[in-house]
C-alpha cells in the first residue's frame, strides 16, 4: 500500500469569544505544580490510522524544554506543541495526531505542570497532525478550544469538509467553544498572544505572535509561524473548492514578512531546528539560540519561492 505523508506543515490558530481586538479569560487561583516524573522516551517506528500512515518522528517521544521564558516545547520529535504558562492558567498551542496525547500530557507534567492549568487549546491548523489530540486534551485539562473562525467548521467536523483531505485524514470531533478574527489577543493573566490570518495552506491558518525577555532581561518577538506550505494535490488555479486560495497565500506572505521575528516557532520542529536548538540549549548556550531572525525570513522566503513556482507551473499546465 502506498503511503501518504504530509509534509511540513507551519501554523496556528484561535482565540476568546469576546469583543474583537482583545480577549480575556477569567484569572484562576495560583497554579498547582504537578511532581510526575518524566515518562521514558518511546520510539514509534510507523503508525497507521484510518488508512494512513505516520512518519516515526511525528510520534517518537523527546524530552520537554523550556524554549524561553515561559514557553515551553511539549511536542515529540518533529510535531511541535507548545505550552505558554503564567501563575493564572496556560494556553497550549497545536496537539499532534491523536495518538500523541499521550506523550504530551506526559511532557506537561514532567515539567511539573498540572494538566488541568490549561486553560486555552489553541491550534495552528485544521490538519489532523496537529488538531488529532485536542479531543483527549480538552477531556484531561477541562480547557476551551478556541478555534479560527475560517477553520471552526473543520475542527468541529473533524476533518470533514477540507477542500484537500479526505476520509483518511479525519480527526476526532472538538466541539469549538470560541472563534476569533484576525487581530484579537488570547489574554491570560500577563501572556497574551495576538492572532494574524495567514490562510492558504488551510482557510483558517493563522500566525501567533507574543513578546517575552529571554534570560538576558531583554525583549524578545516571538512569531508562531502559520503554514505556507502548499501539500501536494493542491489546486492553486480554478480552485472551485477555495477560490480565493492564490489571493489567500498572497496575503499570508506579505503579513509574515511584514512581522517583526526574533524567535520564529512552527508547528513542525523541523522547520525551525527545535532539535538543534534545544540540544545546543542544554549544552550552555541557553535560550539565546532561539533568537534567530535570519533563519525565520528564510523560511518565509522559502516558502513563498516554492509556491510561486507552483502556481507557474499550474498556470502554464492550464494554458496547455
Amino acid at each position: 500500500m502506498l503511503r501518504r505523508f504530509l509534509p511540513l506543515c507551519i501554523g496556528l490558530v484561535a482565540a476568546l469569544g469576546t469583543p474583537a481586538g482583545r480577549l480575556s479569560a477569567v484569572a484562576a487561583p495560583r497554579l498547582r505544580r504537578d511532581k510526575s516524573a518524566f515518562a521514558p522516551a518511546l520510539s514509534v517506528r510507523s503508525g497507521t490510522t484510518q488508512g494512513r500512515s505516520v512518519p516515526p518522528n511525528w510520534t517518537e517521544r523527546m524530552k520537554p524544554y523550556r524554549v524561553m521564558a515561559n514557553i515551553y516545547y511539549v511536542g515529540t520529535v518533529d510535531l511541535s506543541s507548545f505550552l505558554v504558562t503564567s501563575p493564572q492558567g496556560h494556553v497550549l498551542i497545536d496537539t499532534g495526531v491523536e495518538e500523541n496525547a499521550d506523550a504530551v500530557l506526559d511532557n506537561i507534567r514532567a515539567l511539573g505542570f498540572d494538566v488541568k492549568d490549561i486553560r486555552v487549546i489553541l491550534t495552528t491548523q485544521a490538519h489532523y497532525d496537529h488538531v488529532g489530540a485536542h479531543a483527549r486534551l480538552k477531556k484531561e485539562s477541562g480547557a476551551r478550544v478556541l478555534v479560527s473562525a475560517f477553520d471552526a467548521p473543520l475542527v468541529s467536523a473533524g476533518g470533514e469538509g477540507d477542500y484537500l483531505f479526505g476520509p483518511e485524514y479525519h480527526f476526532l470531533l472538538n466541539k469549538t467553544e470560541a472563534t476569533e478574527k484576525d487581530g484579537e489577543v488570547v489574554k491570560i493573566g500577563p501572556i497574551a498572544l495576538t492572532s494574524h490570518l495567514t490562510p492558504g495552506h488551510t482557510k483558517g491558518t493563522t500566525t501567533w505572535t507574543m513578546t517575552v525577555k529571554d534570560s538576558a532581561g531583554q525583549e524578545r518577538k516571538v512569531v508562531f509561524l502559520g503554514s505556507t506550505t502548499v501539500n501536494p494535490g493542491t489546486k492553486l488555479v480554478k480552485n472551485e473548492k477555495y477560490p480565493a486560495i492564490e489571493a489567500d497565500y498572497k496575503h499570508a506572505f506579505e503579513v509574515e514578512k511584514a512581522l517583526p521575528c526574533e524567535v520564529f516557532l512552527a508547528a513542525h520542529a523541523s522547520a525551525f531546528g527545535g532539535p538543534e536548538k534545544s540540544a545546543a540549549a542544554a549544552a550552555g548556550k541557553g535560550d539565546a539560540v532561539f533568537v534567530d531572525p535570519q533563519g525565520c525570513r528564510a523560511a518565509i522566503d522559502r516558502s513563498e519561492k516554492a509556491f510561486l513556482a507552483e502556481l507557474e507551473k499550474q498556470r502554464a499546465a492550464g494554458s496547455k
